[in-house]
């Protein structure tokens, strides 16, 4: 095999960037660790390590996404298209063979199905000729065939949830139409059940050492609330920048107070207390006095804050797990990433390889039809006949 040029392997993300200087003097001056520290004490700074190490996460994985998506531009996306349309030359020149004689009923019929496979497939690129081309060869249209795959796919999440999806007259369009249908219904269905959870919960007699924890859970949440509330106040009253005469110093002010915003909105608590020393409204030494005075309250902010995230990271990584088509197992490293990335772009030059040979070799009507044999064959052996194109 030919020496193929690997793009990923040579490819580094950039180095994470540490986080500004305002954010790790937030995080030192909060933690508490003069003297012995209470139980209460070590979970606070806990939960200060844990947001601090979620952060960075959070922003390294994004920054591996972005690197990676540069490459696959750059690599991926030309290799798709040479495939593209190598795929989309085989369909055309069978579609010139099967009009000419020398083929039997047999080769026809696998030559016709070869040919609706690579047509469907360039066709779901938006190719309207290749949609024409399947239309002209194939007995169902590929809107019916996607009813097709959508009906056997209902039954497989039928079965998988364990009732109907919309009742036996119900059809789906499209996988899709399918997938958000069985999405809803699964929340639906969560929904329901953790309804019933809480109902049956509110039947049972709760104790007094329940009931103390309830009130005590939602004092917290009271008082995490107004905390958020005051630190966001004070911003917004020395952030406004409606009351500045200088307009460079407006235009700080209003990004401040954008930032300002978000935070509040994210409920990050941290966040506001960056911008509050930026803002010079607080210092250092009364971040540690508050750390001290209200721990129980910027605990349950703290805690509240792991826990958005935890769902932000899992949401990314999905996200570039879909994107990229990636396995669920993968590593989501740098290393990991890069390994995966260069075995696709080595199958996809192995692919385009393949398709060459079987360009060239199919312009010879003896070699030809023993390829399509060699088609047929694969066929009966329960695989696709695009793998072996």
């Amino acid at each position: 095999m030919p020496h193929q040029n690997r793009h990923f392997q040579d490819h580094q993300p950039p180095t994470p960037t540490p986080p500004a200087p305002g954010a790790q003097l937030v995080l030192s001056a909060l933690k508490l660790g003069a003297g012995p520290m209470s139980p209460a004490q070590k979970r606070f700074n806990q939960l200060l390590n844990q947001t601090e190490t979620l952060a960075k996460k959070i922003e390294e994985t994004r920054k591996l996404a972005d690197a990676h998506r540069l490459v696959l531009d750059r690599t991926m996306a030309p290799l798709e298209k040479e495939r593209t349309a190598l795929m989309r030359q085989m369909a055309v020149w069978l579609d010139a063979r099967l009009q000419r004689k020398g083929l039997s009923a047999r080769q026809k019929a696998i030559a016709t199905e070869i040919l609706c496979h690579l047509a469907a497939a360039v066709a779901s690129t938006g190719d309207e000729t290749m949609h024409a081309l399947y239309e002209a060869h194939s007995k169902t249209s590929l809107a019916d065939e996607e009813k097709a795959v959508a009906a056997d796919m209902k039954i497989f999440m039928e079965d998988m949830l364990g009732e109907e999806m919309g009742g036996d007259d119900t059809s789906f369009d499209s996988l899709e139409d399918l997938f958000r249908a069985s999405m809803a219904r699964m929340q639906e269905k969560a929904a329901a059940e953790e309804a019933a959870r809480a109902s049956r919960k509110s039947r049972r007699k709760k104790s007094a050492a329940q009931l103390k924890a309830e009130a005590r859970a939602t004092a917290q949440l009271k008082d995490a609330s107004g905390a958020l509330r005051t630190i966001y106040r004070q911003l917004v009253s020395a952030l406004h920048p409606d009351r500045e005469t200088d307009h460079a110093e407006q235009l700080r002010k209003t990004a401040l107070m954008k930032e300002a915003n978000a935070a509040y909105e994210k409920r990050d608590l941290l966040g506001l207390l960056q911008l509050q020393l930026r803002a010079e409204l607080i210092d250092a030494n009364q971040m540690a006095s508050m750390a001290k005075d209200k721990l129980m309250t910027l605990t349950a902010l703290l805690k509240d804050r792991v826990k958005v995230l935890n769902d932000e990271l899992y949401a990314i990584e999905r996200q570039m797990v879909g994107e990229f088509d990636l396995p669920l197992y993968i590593n989501l490293s740098a290393a990991g990433l890069r390994r995966h990335l260069a075995e696709c772009e080595l199958n996809l030059h192995e692919e385009i390889t393949v398709m060459k040979q079987d360009l060239a070799l199919v312009q010879d009507d003896a070699r030809f039809k023993r390829w399509l044999k060699q088609q047929h064959q694969a066929a009966q052996d329960d695989f696709d006949p695009l793998d072996f194109f």
